[in-house]
């Protein structure tokens, strides 16, 4: 066979092989081809304590200014109540064809002054009182089928993953916070899951959003100057993460979020930042 004949066999082969190709593809159901997306949420709950709320606002903000810019790798939802979150949540994922969920963010409020470990979706509060009541958690695990290994859940909410002893105050007595009963507590209702939690504040800062010490944050008020935030001031940037399967409840340098919503592990520690270790000497000397 001369060489032209054998160039034009070859090139025959591979358009039909280009084309065999293209029919497998379109044989893909849509649920398939969907079978690898990943959508990150970002669920926001207002501080019911606050009349105005500015700086939870300002949050929201950067949260929908960056989902604008995700070609919707992240969503934002404003959460009422669980059965609210859940039901937004389920609607975006099927609507994409049965995504998955890549990372969960509840950005939420904790309350040191209860001497537990908390956080809200809207008016439903979670901690290590109610986190293993089944009844109670039936809607919240509704997301766990849309949830697999790779499905990382941060709760952004202040002392979440705190395992010290709290203080005490004059309505509360001393006690352990109980944020590792939590995200144990977290980690049954997902049980491949990975899950996050903060030993100290989760105060936004600048660049949330920019895969940085964001959430290494902390208050500016004198009321922070007591000795009563000393456990708080001492743990500053220091998180926790759990998973069911394999039992494991450790500590993991300081968690961030990209410009997608993916949560993420920074290279180091916050504490181990230059500035990071000034921050806190310089508050622990002040405090009264």
């Amino acid at each position: 066979m001369n060489p032209a004949k054998i160039r034009k066999h070859k090139i025959l082969l591979f358009i039909l092989l280009c084309l065999l190709l293209q029919y497998c593809r379109a044989q893909q159901s849509p649920a398939d081809t969907a079978a690898d997306e990943r959508i990150n949420f970002y669920v926001f709950t207002k501080d019911a304590d606050a009349k105005v709320d500015i700086f939870g606002n300002t949050i929201l903000w950067r949260a929908r200014a960056k989902s604008l810019l995700s070609g919707k790798q992240l969503r934002v939802v404003i959460a009422n109540d669980t059965r609210q979150v859940v039901n937004a949540i389920t609607t975006i994922l099927r609507t994409a064809g049965n995504a998955r969920i890549g990372s969960l963010w509840f950005d939420s409020h904790g309350l040191y002054k209860q001497g537990y470990s908390s956080f809200h979706i809207g008016t439903d509060e979670y901690s290590y009182h109610n986190i293993s009541d089944s009844a109670y958690t039936s809607t919240l695990r509704q997301l766990s089928p849309y949830c697999d290994d790779a499905t990382h859940i941060g709760i952004g909410s202040c002392y979440s993953g705190a395992t010290f002893y709290f203080p005490g105050n004059a309505t509360v007595p001393c006690g352990r916070m109980n944020g590792d009963s939590l995200l144990i507590g977290i980690g049954r209702l997902f049980m491949t899951s990975t899950i996050y939690g903060s030993e100290s504040w989760v105060m936004a800062k600048p660049g949330i959003f920019n895969d940085k010490f964001g959430f290494a944050g902390y208050p500016l008020g004198k009321r922070y100057r007591s000795r009563y935030w000393q456990p708080v001031w001492e743990r500053l940037g220091q998180w926790n993460r759990y998973r069911h399967d394999t039992g494991i409840f450790e500590p993991v340098a300081t968690v961030a979020l990209n410009s997608s919503g993916q949560i993420t592990l920074r290279s180091r520690h916050y504490q181990q930042l230059r500035k990071g270790q000034k921050a806190i000497s310089k508050n622990l000397a002040k405090l009264e």
